[in-house]
């Protein structure tokens, strides 16, 4: 299904995602939340094989009083079965199956290799967006659909797999995930939830985290269809004056055509009838 999203930006941002036609994502270890992309504690004791050893240490290892040859040899043997099945355990991540035995070490390492673009979903401009991601008084908002967005990105041979995903907001002490390797790496904390958060989440899946736990990348670009991917381009509501000219030239230099609004925040009250004729709209029949 069709939702819009919008993503806000200050000018130099916007004015690399013009010039380069190219969409920046992040790596998700960048990321400054750090619940972001982990486990929830239950999902850690399926995970790691730490708790099950500690617990086969506790309740297998020890013999029992007056423990008899006979009960020691079995003891011992259940004690080898059920260790050798927690050390055959794997975990699943967006880059195959690991060791659960490697859970601690390679869990972390996905979010070196996950590239990441956050979106806002909504209809309408977000007054608290503004505050957070156009701090700068100079910015703009890019209105799209996840349809449109993902229809624009390219095909990037070093990513051979691509998603355009909801966030979920959770309690990682009391939630659990469904059990999609991605789950983790789209979801967030629930103070968060008021972002309302669409996520593109790229990456190869056939890195092998074993080998190469750390990426040297900050991001990488994807190139990306500007005329299919912006539906249109909202100017703050705290802008100067010059800067929404500044915005058309900056695309029309790059032979990029897209509508440039005003932020309806910027809407006056309605004083007279001249006002309210200025803003009038006829309902058509039936709506």
């Amino acid at each position: 299904m069709s939702e819009i999203i919008q993503r806000y930006m200050d000018l130099p941002k916007f004015a690399s995602l013009i010039q380069t036609r190219a969409l920046y994502l992040a790596k998700m270890s960048a990321f400054e939340d750090a619940l972001e992309g982990g486990l929830t504690v239950g999902d850690f004791f399926k995970t790691s094989n730490s708790p099950a050893i500690i617990d086969l240490a506790l309740n297998g290892a020890w013999p029992s009083a007056n423990e008899k040859s006979a009960a020691r040899v079995t003891r011992l043997e259940d004690f080898e079965t059920a260790h050798n099945e927690i050390e055959r355990r794997l975990f699943d991540t967006p880059f195959g199956s690991y060791p659960c035995d490697e859970a601690e070490r390679l869990f972390p390492a996905c979010k070196e290799w996950l590239y990441v673009s956050c979106w806002h979903q909504s209809e309408h401009e977000c007054a608290a967006m503004w505050k957070l991601y156009g701090q700068d008084k100079n910015s703009v908002c890019i209105f799209s659909t996840n349809e449109r967005l993902e229809a624009a990105i390219a095909p990037v041979f070093s990513c051979n797999m691509l998603e355009i995903q909801r966030v979920s907001y959770i309690d990682h002490i009391n939630d659990n995930f469904s059990g999609n390797p991605l789950d983790p790496f789209i979801a967030k904390s629930k103070p968060y939830a008021f972002e309302r958060e669409c996520r593109v989440v790229a990456w190869n899946s056939n890195i092998d985290l074993s080998k190469t736990p750390k990426s040297d990348e900050s991001g990488r670009l994807f190139e990306v269809n500007l005329e299919q991917m912006i539906h249109k381009v909202v100017v703050s509501p705290h802008a100067d004056p010059w800067f929404k000219d500044t915005v058309k030239r900056l695309c029309n230099d790059a032979s990029v055509k897209v509508d440039i609004e005003d932020s309806v925040m910027r809407m006056q009250p309605i004083a007279d009838v001249y006002d309210a004729m200025t803003y009038y709209k006829p309902r058509k029949p039936g709506a």
